[in-house]
Formats: C-alpha cells, structure tokens, sequence
C-alpha cells in the first residue's frame, strides 16, 4: 500500500531524515514512535508532500508520489492531521467538515454523531474554539473523508481518554475497511490498543519495526529508549 525506500529529507540543506524505509500493508495502523527531534514530523511532512524529499521515494499503491504536491496526494486519497491542526480558521467548524471532499450531509451528520462535541460549535469560526476542540474538528475532517491513507501527527495530544478511545474505534474501523494508516503517538494506551505494528525513531532513521504481536519482547526496549512505560 505505502512503501517508503530510502527516504532522505530536511530543511535549508540539513538532512532530517537519512535513508528511511517502511512499508505499510493495506488496512494496517502503523505506529511511529520517537523522542522529540528523532525526524517523525518531518517523515510525515515528506510523505503528504509538504516536503520535497532530498533522495529516496515513496510509491502508494505502486505509484510513484515522491515530491508531488500536496494537493495531488490529497487527491489519491490521503488525508493529512498535522501537530498544528491545519484547520481553516475563519470558517466556520461546519464548513471545515464539509469541506473534506464535499461531503454528503449523511456524511457530516456520521461525524457529528462520532465527536457530539462540535454540534454545538457548528457555527462558529474554527478559529474561535479551543485549541482541543480543533483537534477533534481536524480529526473528524479526516475520518469523515473516506480516507485511502490517514497520515496523522499525535492527534490525541490534549484530549480526554473518552475522546481518544472513540477515535482508536473510528480508525480501527477505517482500517478495517480497507484503509491505513501512518500515525505519530506517544499515548502508551493508544499505540497498544491501535497498532498493527510499530517502529522506533532515532536520529532521523528507523531503529526498528514490529508487529504488536511481538511487542512484548521489545517494551524494555521502548522503555529505554522513550522514558515512558508500556
């Protein structure tokens, strides 16, 4: 589905990201996990296109995608969450939602129905809300688009457990249908009850990866390596 090969990316010439490889199976939750600095943002920056990649490619469903823009990945179905939201703050939290590839009505009504929180925001500028509620409102706009690959940068940052426990259930059930998914996170909880598999970051290249079945030989590992406890 995703297949990332010597990926090489960075900023003003300085390389980030120094030859990451990954592969990521149709209907499977991919967790990447890391310190601060360890390149996990600036790998998902690469992937949804925001930056041009310095060597290396990344082929979705065979197709090559490497240095396209933004927009045209957006149109081969991925669906992008970064760390600042990215939603539209001057429109209002409706139009934000219905805005993720022209949603039917029905559609905007499912997603109201998952996150009951934004009904009663629907009308005011999304730059008006709190800073948790427009994480909810870029997590629900991603969800609600039907996405081929969500591509999403700790979204559960600031929110309560009931909120993240329903957007573990929503992206299990994309994943299920098909779709994948590539997410940064560092909420133990989550990353145990929504992986498929996990890869640790280090210095901008991938330390390794597994399967959560094999995760148990590896948590004294990811202890070491991320100071907190799974």
């Amino acid at each position: 589905m995703l297949v990332i090969e010597g990926l090489r990316a960075g900023y003003d010439g300085s390389e980030v990201l120094k030859g990451v490889s990954l592969r990521l199976r149709r209907g499977e939750a991919l967790l990447v996990l890391g310190r601060n600095g360890a390149g996990k943002t600036t790998l998902l920056k690469t992937i949804v296109g925001h930056l041009k990649p310095m060597g290396g490619r990344i082929l979705l469903d065979g197709q090559d995608i490497t240095g396209m823009l933004p927009h045209e990945i957006a149109r081969r179905g991925v669906r992008y969450v970064p760390q600042d939201r990215g939603v539209f703050g001057r429109l209002t939290v409706e139009k934000n939602i219905s805005l993720a590839k022209a949603l039917s009505p029905k559609v905007v009504e499912e997603s109201l129905n998952l996150f009951p929180e934004l009904k009663p925001l629907m009308s005011r500028q999304a730059g008006e809300i709190s800073g948790g509620e427009q994480q909810i409102l870029a997590v629900a706009r991603a969800l609600s688009s039907n996405p081929k690959l969500l591509v999403m940068d700790e979204p559960t940052t600031g929110l309560m457990p009931p909120i993240i426990r329903r957007i573990s259930s929503a992206v299990k059930k994309l994943c299920e249908a098909g779709a994948s998914a590539i997410i940064v996170e560092q909420n133990p909880a989550l990353v145990q009850e929504l992986a498929d598999s996990i890869a640790l970051m280090e210095n901008g290249e991938i330390k390794w990866a597994v399967s959560v079945e094999n995760l148990e030989e590896s948590k004294q590992m990811l202890r070491a390596a991320l100071g907190i406890n799974f």
